[in-house]
């Protein structure tokens, strides 16, 4: 495996989030969010989301609504999400840096395993979006590492959106790629450019919440560096030097 870099000096992150999902007899969204806001103090702050006005019976049925997040926790720099089956930690912007993300979610998972909760737990996963900038489609193909040819079509300067799935051992790679994307970067500019979404995924069936919060350090390190060399592997060389990449 080439050697990946530590830090990027410029950062093209713009969302980075680990989820949880459980099967089983939960009520997720009514006892976690309580329970967490005298765990984590006052500055917290819980928000109602959407997808609570739907009835239950109606998300569960649903595959678009069976992991929709219910309610927001906002907790220093991070966003906690509940929905029925499901925990959803993610970033504010700016990023800040994996060490002290992982160290957030141990933390919170391992408050979540004093609740009882009942259920299995049947995979976690970590996903990082980022939107590399580039004027046009050519420009933002030629920031990829790929080469695609569909009949006769050699995509070159088109509009792309590309899904992969891939399994190496007991990881789900998702990776996705998308031109003429924009999003607003954490110095508030409006940026054009490709999206490179990966979301690694892995399957598990830990009998309850507090076995998987005892050993989920190294399963969570193992799988966000499997995340970030896919993300590595997807860009040019030059692609990389241009974020300034930081080696150890």
């Amino acid at each position: 495996m080439p050697k990946l870099p530590k830090i990027l000096e410029r950062e093209p992150l713009v969302d980075a989030v680990f989820e949880v999902r459980l099967s089983g007899t939960l009520q997720l969204p009514e006892i976690l969010p309580g329970f967490l806001l005298y765990e984590l103090g006052r500055t917290t702050k819980l928000t109602r989301l959407p997808a609570a006005d739907i009835p239950r019976p109606l998300r569960v049925d649903n595959p678009d609504l069976q992991f929709a997040p219910i309610q927001r926790l906002e907790w220093d720099n991070y966003f906690i999400a509940f929905g029925d089956s499901n925990v959803v930690i993610s970033c504010k912007l700016p990023y800040p840096k994996w060490p002290e993300f992982k160290a957030a979610i141990l933390d919170i998972t391992s408050k979540i395993a004093k609740v009882e909760l009942g259920g299995r737990v049947d995979r976690y996963s970590v996903k990082y979006v980022n939107l590399i900038e580039a004027r046009t489609f050519a420009d933002q193909v030629q920031k990829i590492h790929m080469d695609i040819k569909l009949g006769d079509v050699q995509v070159k300067d088109d509009h792309m959106s590309l899904q992969v799935h891939c399994r190496e051992g007991d990881i789900i790679h998702i990776l996705s790629v998308v031109t003429g994307a924009q999003a607003q970067m954490p110095d508030g500019n409006l940026v054009s450019g490709i999206l490179v979404d990966v979301d690694s995924i892995r399957v598990v069936s830990v009998p309850d919440f507090g076995a998987f919060a005892a050993n989920l350090e190294l399963g969570l390190e193992e799988l966000r560096q499997a995340n970030k060399a896919k993300f590595f592997g997807c860009l040019t060389d030059a692609t990389i030097q241009e974020m300034g990449p930081i080696y150890e």
